[in-house]
């Protein structure tokens, strides 16, 4: 094969490694190789042990953006990790066709091209438009995920539209309406004007907003309200009942002079009524407030629409009807205060604003016939339930508390249990109905015939006849629904949808006639009347929900909620949530900020793997992780080390005995690093196993920069040069070598691949299918190997020789100039290693002369600072003390100086510290990493001085 190139150019190699990972068919676990691990599993269990991830389904709404190259590297990490491990690994790759989003994109650029509307071309006209757009952003999707490295089972790709899914929905929903789960009715609802459609409480997002709070006189009280255009039609007065400013008032009725003339007024004492906010009365607008549409349930009262889903005023607003709504504000106002009905406008209130989470419009709460979800209605359960030996009435809000209170689910990290139990406790019903045209329309037709029953579970229908169904009832003259139903109710369904439900049930299938079953692990029983299993029954409960901390209540509470209703098993085992990807400042990146990042323009200058790693080391769990140029070029130049080790290596294989065998280690150094790799192994995987992703890249970076770069192969070059050495330490840097790209495989996918192959000597005319790196068994920890004897003592040699160096850099010496150094001290078993290896220390350190001697006592080294050699710098290390000697290597007066000077400028600066520090005022009042990283100044400066000081005394003495 060809020599590697002094650098690693990512562009050269990564699309035909991706082509090649393609073409094994190992994305697939259907295809994977038996491995001494998985085939031990299916014997012990007829079942080989099952890794999944659905994949959280990108928008089919164009590019994706960091958050999904984030959420790529890490569920690629732990699939390479356990398809490597030997488990039967699948993960599902597909889209989301995210209704309200895609209708939108589509909507514009229709406009900006035809300057048409959706309802100029009609619906079915407007749905192949959609699905062009669609085709096309398939294709740019899939693209961008191959480009990040994500080896997805392709011939498992889903979309959550596709044929499959939406036979998953229309089931899902019959269900559901059957078992009283899904109702219509009128109910009030968060409206987009720009939309046009409902959207769930969740979909609400809310924008601080400085406005006009106005005090109104109403009758015997003010009233305060921050949208007065709402106020025609407000009748009743709600005070607390506990509140004596209004006790003569209630149950009492008047006139009020009001916005168009006289309204009769009534005052009702409830216990909404809240004494601590401006005047404790309040009048309701039971269309446009959710509390306020409660209470007009509570007690009978009217509703009027004020505000129509146009965002303008209905017939209700008298004159003013037909205007927009801040138009309306403005007229309404000036009326009142025209009838001296304005008692004063606060000009600096400030609120919360609902807006809508697509296209931030502000939020109109609205009354409308929507069909909605009931999640406190209870249900019997129709199998078994986890933890449960009979069935129970559960609501779908108690299956999804009870799934992660029962630790059945595991969110990591686990402070987000309280603020999803917050959000569960508090969850409405949900509306599951849109007016939009792009998605699963609503599985509901209508018919005016009076002879057809109408069904129960539907009173508030205005149709004489109601048919909800999988497919279209037969007959005449029904009407579908024209809504389309809410992109997370298909989405809530992801996990198990994907696997082939309905048609894949959870049961086992019966026993298939002699000879039919196939003999495979995905066998049910021996023998005679074995029966495949279908992907349902293998891969669900997934594994792992890795996904954004942003959509834990969006998107996961649903899934659970749906998945333990309708398979009575949680759709995931682990919920691992990753926080947003920001730029540099900490800033959320956005098109107007102009800070965003497209993951392709990186992965073009970078390569995949430095971005990966930028996206994973020094990103945990529920944090937000940053994002910028200087941070993946940083990772870069790590992934150009590996390439170097490698080349390194393969340069002194050239020559060598082929396939190199394992060799045993024959040198202190040989046995450190067989420790130290056995360990890592070690770790590395408990830190994987546990979620610690970065923990475990930290740990890996540390050790093969570190330990073996820095330190075994400047040491290789050494033994190199021995020939009795020569095929021990080549096999001990091979197999290390080769046991560090398992390692990296998870997390630098690409280059570790191509060094593989190289290392392994494959050639292109040979069929290296099985030898791909992707399928290479994961490393095993050998305990015996780990040798904290030999740990310890190498430690000692570092330590040595990091002194050594550091005095070095420290009087800035060039490696040319020579040193002399005495090593004292009192232990005898640190005087056999050091003279064991002092020629290791010699050609490390650069040093010519090297005296290792025993301290104190007459004829047993040096007795005191009068044997120390003259003119010499101390340097301590633990028990040890090594000297060496400056005389005409330094100007000794002039180093005085300088150390002198240094010494008084730290001792001012720890002084400013000493300040702040004992100010108790500063140390209460000021963030606690703050005071924290003032004090960790302080030690350095100390141990700085300390260290200055040594050296002072080391030149006077």
């Amino acid at each position: 094969m060809p020599e590697l190139a002094k650098a690693y150019e990512a562009n050269q190699y990564e699309d035909d490694i991706y082509a090649a990972w393609e073409a094994s068919g190992y994305f697939s676990p259907d295809n994977l190789p038996v491995t001494s691990r998985n085939s031990q599993l299916a014997a012990r269990s007829k079942k080989q042990e099952a890794f999944t991830i659905v994949i959280p389904p990108p928008n089919v709404t164009g590019q994706l953006h960091m958050g999904h190259a984030a959420m790529l590297a890490i569920e690629d990490l732990m699939i390479r990790y356990h398809r490597m491990k030997g488990d039967r690994t699948l993960w599902v790759p597909g889209l989301d066709h995210a209704t309200i989003a895609t209708q939108n994109v589509v909507e514009k650029k229709i406009w900006k091209e035809e300057k048409k509307t959706r309802h100029d071309l009609g619906r079915e006209e407007f749905l192949k438009r959609v699905d062009t757009f669609v085709q096309a952003s398939k294709v740019v999707i899939r693209t961008q995920i191959k480009k990040m490295g994500a080896s997805c089972d392709w011939s498992r790709e889903r979309y959550t539209l596709d044929q499959g899914l939406s036979l998953a929905v229309r089931t899902m929903f019959t269900k559901m309406y059957e078992d009283g789960l899904i109702y219509r009715g009128n109910r009030i609802v968060n409206w987009c004007t720009r939309c046009a459609s409902t959207l769930a409480d969740d979909e609400v997002n809310y924008r601080e907003e400085k406005s006009k709070f106005y005090y109104l006189k109403y009758g015997p009280v003010i009233i305060g309200t921050a949208r007065p255009e709402t106020k025609f039609l407000d009748k009743i007065i709600i005070v607390h009942p506990d509140d004596a400013r209004y006790t003569h008032l209630h149950g009492k009725e008047f006139d009020v002079p009001w916005i168009d003339g006289t309204v009769k007024a009534k005052v009702i004492a409830d216990v909404a009524g809240d004494p601590e906010i401006g005047t404790g009365a309040m009048t309701i607008t039971p269309a446009h407030s959710f509390e306020d549409f409660a209470l007009a349930q509570k007690y009978g009262i009217e509703i009027h629409q004020i505000i129509g889903q146009d965002g303008k005023m209905t017939e209700a607003a008298g004159g003013m009807a037909g205007m927009p709504v801040e138009q309306c504000r403005e007229q309404v106002v000036a009326r009142l205060q025209e009838k001296g009905l304005v008692e004063r406008i606060d000009e600096n209130y400030v609120h919360n604003l609902s807006v809508c989470y697509r296209c931030d419009t502000p939020i109109q709460p609205l009354v409308s016939k929507q069909w909605f979800v009931a999640v406190d209605k209870k249900v019997n359960s129709r199998e078994r339930v986890s933890g449960l030996q009979r069935p129970v009435l559960r609501s779908l809000k108690e299956r999804a508390i009870d799934a992660v209170k029962s630790s059945d689910i595991t969110i990591i990290p686990d402070r987000f249990n309280k603020t999803y139990f917050q959000w569960m406790d508090n969850l409405h019903d949900w509306c599951i109905s849109r007016q939009l045209w792009f998605g699963h329309r609503i599985p509901v037709w209508y018919k005016r015939d009076p002879n057809l029953r109408m069904h129960p579970n539907d009173p508030n229908q205005d149709e004489a006849a109601i048919y909800v169904g999988i497919e279209p009832p037969g007959g005449e003259g029904w009407t579908q629904d024209p809504d389309t139903l809410d992109t997370w109710f298909s989405a809530g369904l992801w996990t198990f949808s994907t696997l082939g439900w309905p048609d894949a049930q959870k049961t086992s299938p019966q026993p298939s006639p002699k000879g039919r079953g196939r003999k495979s692990p995905l066998l049910i029983g021996e023998g005679e009347g074995e029966v495949p299993m279908n992907d349902l029954q293998l891969f669900h409960p997934t594994s792992v929900m890795e996904t954004g901390y942003d959509i834990l209540f969006l998107w996961v509470a649903r899934m659970i909620m749906m998945t333990t209703y309708a398979l009575d098993e949680v759709p995931f085992k682990h919920v691992y949530l990753h926080g947003l990807v920001r730029d540099k400042l900490g800033r959320k990146m956005s098109k107007s900020l102009g800070n965003g990042i497209d993951p392709l323009d990186v992965i073009a200058k970078y390569g995949a793997d430095p971005v990966r790693l930028s996206l994973i080391i020094g990103s945990t769990p529920g944090n937000d992780v940053r994002l910028y140029d200087e941070k993946i070029a940083g990772f870069r130049n790590f992934v150009n080390k590996l390439w170097n080790i490698g080349r390194f290596i393969l340069s002194n294989k050239a020559n060598s005995q082929f396939p190199i065998p394992n060799s045993q280690p024959q040198t202190l150094a040989d046995r450190w690093m067989l420790s130290r790799l056995h360990r890592v192994i070690q770790d590395v995987t408990n830190d994987i196993e546990a979620f610690r992703f970065s923990q475990a890249g930290e740990r890996l970076r540390d050790f093969t920069w570190g330990d073996f770069a820095d330190w075994y192969v400047e040491i290789a070059k050494q033994q190199l040069a021995a020939s009795s050495l020569q095929q021990s330490t080549l096999g001990i840097l091979h197999s290390t070598f080769c046991i560090l790209l398992k390692l990296w495989h998870p997390f630098t996918p690409y280059v570790t691949e191509v060094l593989w192959k190289h290392l392994h000597r494959i050639t292109e005319s040979q069929n290296h299918r099985i030898n791909l790196l992707m399928v290479a068994e994961w490393p095993k920890a050998d305990k015996k190997l780990i040798d904290e004897k030999s740990e310890k003592e190498f430690a000692l040699i570092q330590d040595v020789i990091t002194a050594i160096r550091g005095m070095r850099s420290e009087y800035q010496l060039a490696a040319s100039v020579p040193l002399t150094a005495y090593i004292i001290t009192e232990s005898q078993n640190h005087r056999i290693t050091l003279q064991e290896n002092s020629s290791l220390i010699k050609k490390l350190a650069r040093v010519e002369e090297l005296t290792i001697k025993k301290s104190g006592g007459a004829g047993s080294g040096f007795a005191g600072k009068a044997d120390r050699p003259k003119e010499s710098i101390a340097l301590a290390v633990g028990t040890l003390e090594i000297f060496i000697p400056i005389g005409g290597i330094l100007d000794k007066e002039k180093e005085i100086a300088r150390i002198e000077r240094e010494i008084e400028k730290l001792g001012n600066y720890r002084k400013q510290l000493e300040g702040k520090l004992e100010n108790r005022e500063y140390v209460d009042k000021a963030p606690a990493n703050i005071v924290d990283g003032e004090r960790a100044k302080m030690e350095e400066t100390k141990l700085r001085i300390k260290t200055l000081e040594t050296q002072l005394e080391s030149l006077q003495t």
